[in-house]
């Protein structure tokens, strides 16, 4: 369980926010990153399992930045895709599950955690093309008549401040932590009860859209919404939305018996076992999706409109690339956070779940795109951040 993070780029001179982590304490105060050489080097890089050539100028980079993470003692497996000038180049680094000598490949699948919220911000766009949701709707227009008016002096909470972490709603719902059953997978057993229960004792502290305040809360109420005025599930909206015209053929929600065989198994940030987070309705939006790096590079495809997306899609991609709200360096479209990097834009989004890390990250001006999955819940940006400043580079 993590929490928020503030990564400290020291070799670029520059601050961003990590927002991915699906974490659940409260309260909790962002930690520093440095990004540098590793602290642990006790564990030697040598001989770590890879299917990586190492004959180009491109493998070797990605082979020094896998490496790097390896350096830490506690690292099972990444599979990485690397987007350019339309060539998608996977990389597979350790093992699906410890022990079993498997490398992992493009095919195999690992929870991408917070990187579900930009799939939601599409689905949103697409019901917005559809004229079914608008973004200035009060969300009180979706919800029970018994849930007070979500305000503060007036202005309401809408379905953009969801989106775009301006609500002024808190990290997670204040009745999160005591309905846990098991610590390994926290939000198996929180209901639409539980969520409808939080909104109604939930009291603003400021003004919706003034301040930009990660909230998995709230998209996991934006996805609730959505399922709701769909009428289908989280894995329905998915499927028929996204998935299915893009040809993402190993993305979904829930697992079927065949892909058991090609799903990796998730260790913590202390190197244990943690197996599998399910994430009930409420929460589905914020972080339910498993997916692999070949279809995570035809979503980042689409993103660059390189896939020839079907036209609803593509303007609905425009419109979560579009900025809603800027304050401090900080700015967000829906769904995607922006950093500037040697000079252009990046979207960005990172994940993190008990046993799982994921990063995401695509320039539109450059055509480029790379994914890292880990099946350890250290997180993989230092890394990315590597191979997106060499491809800003090369």
């Amino acid at each position: 369980m993590k929490k928020a993070l503030l990564i400290l780029i020291s070799s670029f001179a520059m601050i961003a926010v990590a927002h991915g982590q699906l974490g659940y304490k409260e309260n909790s105060e962002p930690e520093v990153f440095a990004f540098g050489s590793p602290e642990d080097t006790t564990k030697k890089s040598d001989g770590i399992p890879s299917n990586n050539p190492k004959i180009t100028a491109l493998d070797k980079k990605v082979d020094s930045a896998a490496l790097h993470y390896f350096q830490r003692r506690l690292p099972v497996g990444l599979s990485i895709g690397i987007l350019k000038n339309g060539k998608a180049s996977f990389y597979g680094y350790g093992e699906t599950t410890k022990g079993n000598n498997i490398v992992p490949d493009p095919s195999t699948i690992f929870e991408i955690g917070s990187v579900t919220k930009t799939f939601t911000a599409t689905i949103l766009a697409l019901a917005i093309g559809e004229g079914k949701i608008k973004l200035d709707d009060p969300i009180n227009k979706y919800l029970p008549d018994s849930i007070p008016r979500l305000e503060f002096e007036g202005q309401p909470v809408t379905i953009l401040t969801l989106a775009n972490h301006t609500s002024s709603f808190p990290r997670m719902p204040a009745n999160f932590h005591s309905t846990i059953k098991n610590e390994k997978d926290p939000y198996a057993t929180y209901t639409l009860h539980d969520l409808y229960s939080s909104l109604h004792d939930l009291i603003l502290i400021r003004k919706p859209g003034s301040k930009l305040e990660y909230s998995n809360f709230a998209v996991g109420l934006l996805g609730t919404i959505l399922q709701k005025e769909y009428k289908k599930t989280y894995e329905q909206l998915l499927f028929v939305n996204l998935t299915r015209p893009l040809g993402m053929k190993d993305t979904r929600v829930n697992l079927r018996k065949k892909d058991s065989a090609h799903f990796a198994t998730g260790y913590d940030q202390q190197g244990e076992y943690n197996g599998p987070w399910n994430l009930t309705p409420p929460f589905a939006g914020a972080g339910a999706i498993r997916s692999t790096a070949r279809d995570m590079l035809k979503y980042a495809a689409a993103e660059m409109d390189q896939a020839n997306p079907p036209a609803s899609i593509k303007k609905a991609m425009a419109l979560t690339k579009s900025i809603t709200f800027e304050n401090g360096g900080n700015r967000i479209g829906l769904g995607w956070f922006y950093q500037r990097w040697e000079g252009n834009d990046i979207l960005f989004h990172n994940g993190g779940t008990g046993g799982f890390a994921t990063f995401l990250a695509i320039d539109p001006q450059k055509k480029f795109a790379v994914v890292i999955l880990s099946n350890c819940g250290i997180i993989v940006d230092n890394e990315g951040y590597q191979l997106i400043s060499w491809l800003e580079k090369n």
